[in-house]
């Protein structure tokens, strides 16, 4: 069997990874070992960024409708029980599932299996799509033109070799691949084990008024941490623990009923518990010759902030349509080099953020605890679901990107400062093109090159001097922004050169005169 590129690992960062490559026209095989998508649920918040992917997907409003409204969303709170009013009441903008100024999607705080089985929708739905459950990839080997697996079917050890032009481990944090390429994660793990519990129960009266994305209890007995996955009866409970030994569900249903401070007997039944110890962290080497990491199997962040899926659908959103460009003849295999270099830093970033932060949260909580004065450690935690800045302002640098000019503005300490700018390296920043803000400019990109043109640029010009780059190489699509809506941080003049995910590898001026392209076409991977 032959396929151009096969990707270990049916997660999100997987099924994304297909839907990408299915949209640059390149066939994928997805193997999966387990026999069905994950049935326990881990992470629940989809950021900003990851929802205008889903649009491009067309699943943005379904994923949408499974998460929680606003009044869920505003605030994560801490108290000594579930009943109790809280010692810190902390805004979430960040998660705030509400329309803001700079995307036209909205944040989604939902369960995994939600997201997964919304991509999966589409996946399965794909006739350039080939998915096996119950199939392990070994012995995953590489030569110069080509990588070599072979998939055992788990219920019948049937093996079957495989000829993939690339691959994709995105096979989660206790990642296979990595071996096969001569890496590892270098990660320290966190002092602490915590126990997630999926469970049914009607909290309504314990909650009350005093709802939250992250519901924090600090017992005497330890921190018990009450996740909201439907504002109805599904949760999700982290229970601190002090070893890798599972809690037993007696133990568990204990520190629960202790946390919902009450002695009410509440009944609530247990679907399914997981024991994780969190280890940030990131691999030596996102890739080798023709196999690459994805999603946890190269970085893996604490759960604080929900950064760590989130990180993982930007990197295969990074990944993706350059392989899609090499498979097709459209650029040169060098340009996979850039995913490493562009990715790593952001990677980096939000893990050593995500960390931080929950440094704070523990001081506060156990400042509370000693009975401390604990308002700057509060102060601090603040970034805990206040961080739109690093999500929407990162800046890459690459070959792919034209470096500025002019040094990046200060950074941004909250996301009311955020103020979304026109840089190369930077995310296109979104405007609405109709005066129904029903198309975004973001609408326009996904599957090739665009220039982006200011409402006082000559579009006929600039698609002639496009015209003569001549056939083949990089796709570039000529657009102009409408005249009489608003360009937001987009000039009148303005020629901005957009790459298939969204980032900015070039900008300029319409000086009037004929269009000299010598300077963008240096960042057309042709």
């Amino acid at each position: 069997m032959e396929v151009p590129v096969c990707i270990i690992g049916c997660g999100p960062i997987g099924l994304t990874g297909a839907l990408l490559l299915s949209r640059h026209g390149v066939p994928s095989l997805l193997v999966e070992r387990r026999s069905e998508l994950n049935t326990h649920p881990r992470s629940r918040f989809v950021d900003t960024n990851t929802m205008e992917l889903f649009r491009e997907f067309g699943i943005d409003k379904a994923v949408e409708a499974t998460g929680l409204g606003p009044d869920w969303t505003a605030c994560n709170r801490w108290s000594d029980s579930l009943a109790a009013e809280p010692y810190a009441d902390i805004p979430s903008p960040t998660f705030l599932s509400v329309t803001g100024p700079n995307s036209p999607c909205v944040p989604v705080m939902t369960a995994q299996d939600e997201v997964e089985m919304a991509l999966m929708s589409r996946v399965a739905a794909d006739p350039m799509i080939e998915v096996r459950f119950d199939t392990e990839a070994i012995d995953v080997a590489q030569s110069d033109d080509a990588t070599h697996l072979t998939l055992r079917d788990a219920n019948t050890d049937e093996r079957r070799p495989v000829t993939a032009l690339y691959t994709i481990g995105a096979d989660g944090p206790g990642s296979g691949t990595r071996e096969v390429i001569g890496t590892c994660l270098e990660a320290e793990p966190r002092p602490v084990f915590s126990q997630d519990v999926i469970f049914h129960a009607d909290l309504d009266a314990y909650v009350g008024e005093r709802k939250g994305s992250l519901l924090y209890t600090t017992t005497p007995d330890g921190v018990v941490i009450f996740q909201p996955l439907d504002g109805r009866r599904r949760w999700r409970c982290q229970v601190v623990g002090g070893d890798e030994n599972l809690i037993s569900e007696d133990a568990v249903s204990r520190r629960i009923r202790v946390a919902l401070g009450t002695d009410d007997d509440v009944e609530f039944s247990i679907l399914s518990m997981r024991m994780w110890q969190p280890t940030p962290g990131c691999v030596t080497r996102f890739s080798a010759g023709r196999i690459f990491l994805a999603g946890d199997a190269a970085h893996v962040s604490v759960p604080t902030g929900g950064m760590g899926n989130n990180t993982g659908f930007a990197g295969i959103r990074n990944l993706a349509w350059k392989l899609a460009y090499v498979v097709r003849g459209l650029a040169p295999e060098s340009i996979l080099a850039t995913y490493e270099a562009e990715h790593r830093p952001i990677a980096v970033e939000r893990i050593d953020f995500g960390v931080r932060t929950t440094e704070y949260m523990a001081a506060m909580m156990g400042g509370h605890m000693r009975g401390e004065d604990i308002a700057d450690h509060i102060e601090r935690t603040h970034q805990y679901a206040d961080y739109d800045h690093l999500l929407l302002g990162f800046e890459m640098t690459s070959d792919l990107i034209a470096p500025n000019a002019e040094p990046a503005p200060p950074g941004e300490a909250r996301s009311d400062g955020f103020v979304p700018v026109v840089r190369s390296g930077r995310r296109a920043p979104h405007v609405w093109i109709d005066a129904d803000r029903t198309e975004s400019v973001l609408d326009w990109y996904g599957r090739s090159y665009v220039l982006l043109l200011g409402p006082e640029c000559s579009r006929t010009a600039w698609e002639a001097a496009i015209a003569d780059l001549g056939p083949g190489g990089a796709p570039v699509e000529v657009r102009q922004l409408p005249a009489g809506i608003s360009a937001g941080p987009y000039q009148a003049d303005a020629c901005v050169l957009v790459r298939p995910d969204g980032i900015i590898a070039w900008r300029g001026n319409d000086l009037g005169g004929p269009p000299d392209l010598a300077e963008l076409a240096r960042y057309l991977p042709n």
